[in-house]
């Protein structure tokens, strides 16, 4: 990402490691997730960077409060779980 210009290395946290493997976490800016856009989205959309676990997560509430409470929801920043 760095390499092709889509983001900088502030735009990045870490290295941490878990389980022997390097982990890098986007950085947080005042509205949550450094990609994110100043009025709503993602920058990464349609660049084939968008991370796997933007995607797959959050499936149900429970898994919103878990992954809050690890502080793991960056681009929601105090987006709260709404059930229709």
């Amino acid at each position: 990402m760095i390499d092709d210009g889509i983001a900088r290395e502030s735009d990045f946290t870490g290295p941490e490691e878990d389980d022997g493997d390097l982990l890098y976490r986007t950085a947080l800016g005042p509205r949550g997730c450094v990609f994110l856009l100043p009025t709503r989205g993602c920058r990464l959309h349609g660049t084939g960077y968008k991370p796997e676990v933007c995607t797959e997560v959050p499936r149900d509430p429970e898994e919103v409060a878990e992954l809050a409470g690890y502080g793991m929801l960056p681009c929601h920043g105090s987006w709260k779980w709404q059930e229709e």
